[in-house]
């Protein structure tokens, strides 16, 4: 395997020595391999930046790689987005990106990392390498993870410190002036859950539960306790399972989302969410909903890849290990809203700000080649 990757690291590095000679242009560049339309992020982005700077071209790569992927059509959609990258002032990308991390840049180039979870519950990258539920050391060095960045954005100056780890950076290239998704969480979505419950009329009178686990071993066998336990509340609670896009388990048809709805469009239309350590906790947090914890494995998972934050310190009373006990406590109505605020603000700190328009403005700095905002001022 190390073989392979080295010989197509040469053949990428070759093949973008073809666009070095290309001259930059006033243009972005935003990669993703999360999904295959714009994040969004990204979509928040662009628009901001088309009312900022009408003049700047913003170009979009986005595709998931599969074992069904056809080898033609990414080969095409690689080779394109290869010369966008050397011809653009700056780059955005939302996970690791291979071009941008492996690849040696014209100095004009400016790289911004805007993580695809708003905050950092578990561990990742450099602070569970060599773990089972993390790479190997070796292949982190290979492909030179997460190399190149000039800046990451995030939400909270907690989330500098977790993030200055995870990424094995200097904290001070990493900035607190938000991500744009905080600004769409938090748009009201009208009409949204009555369209909901006139395609599923069963759901309408009950508390609606939204359950979202992170994908891991085992994750299925908590699923299925989760289920059964929420069948003892059938008459007055459903429970919505939205599982992570790499998770394979079976589901009750009852417990189906549908394709459809994305997770933040489930957050608004449902009463609750019960999560584990995904950083989907926060986002509920925005919506001032409930967020319980179901901790079934915690010991385990701490293992396995480690936490950043620990949901039975910040928010002990809606913690559960038994999830009987949860949907007993979710049923009953009683929270500590006030302690789930406190949550949220410590580790979304721009809550109330438009992020979308500081993080356009930052990217308009880089664009004039100015010299940027220093960690913890802001836009």
């Amino acid at each position: 395997m190390s073989i392979l990757l080295a010989i197509a690291t040469l053949g990428l590095k070759l093949l973008y020595l073809l666009f070095r000679p290309f001259p930059v242009s006033n243009k972005v560049v935003m990669l993703s391999r999360e999904s295959d339309s714009e994040p969004i992020d990204f979509m928040l982005l662009r628009q901001a930046l088309e009312e900022l700077s009408p003049e700047t071209e913003v170009v979009s790569f986005c595709r998931k790689q599969t074992k069904s992927t056809n080898p033609f059509s990414y080969s095409l959609f690689l080779f394109r987005s290869l010369y966008h990258i050397a011809t653009a002032r700056v780059a955005v990308t939302d996970t690791y990106s291979i071009p941008l991390c492996v690849l040696h840049h014209k100095k004009e180039l400016k790289i911004v990392q805007i993580w695809h979870a708003l905050g950092a519950v578990k561990q990742f990258s450099y602070q569970c390498l060599d773990r089972p539920g993390g790479r190997s050391s070796k292949m982190a060095q290979q492909m030179k993870m997460h190399r190149n960045y000039d800046y990451i954005l995030c939400a909270s100056e907690a989330t500098r410190e977790i993030y200055a780890q995870a990424f094995d950076t200097p904290v001070e290239r990493i900035l607190p002036i938000g991500m744009p998704r905080v600004d769409y969480i938090q748009r009201p979505a009208p009409g949204l859950r009555e369209r909901f419950l006139s395609r599923r009329p069963e759901l309408r009178g009950k508390l609606l539960l939204l359950y979202l686990p992170t994908f891991r071993e085992g994750v299925d066998e908590g699923v299925e306790r989760m289920v059964s336990a929420a069948a003892q509340w059938e008459d007055s609670a459903a429970l919505l399972v939205k599982p992570h896009p790499l998770s394979r388990f079976p589901l009750p048809a009852v417990n189906r989302t549908g394709k459809e709805w994305s997770t933040y469009d489930l957050m608004k239309i449902c009463d609750a969410v019960i999560t584990d350590y995904s950083a989907s906790s926060l986002e509920a947090a925005l919506l001032h909903k409930p967020v319980y914890f179901y901790l079934f494995d915690k010991e385990s998972y701490i293992r396995s890849q480690g936490l950043n934050i620990d949901p039975e310190e910040e928010l002990p009373l809606a913690s559960f290990r038994q999830a009987e006990a949860l949907m007993k406590s979710a049923v009953s109505g009683g929270y500590d809203i006030q302690a789930l605020n406190r949550y949220c603000e410590r580790y979304v700190e721009t809550a109330q700000e438009n992020n979308t328009q500081s993080v356009a403005r930052f990217i308009c700095q880089l664009l004039r080649e100015e010299v940027p905002v220093q960690a913890g001022q802001t836009v």
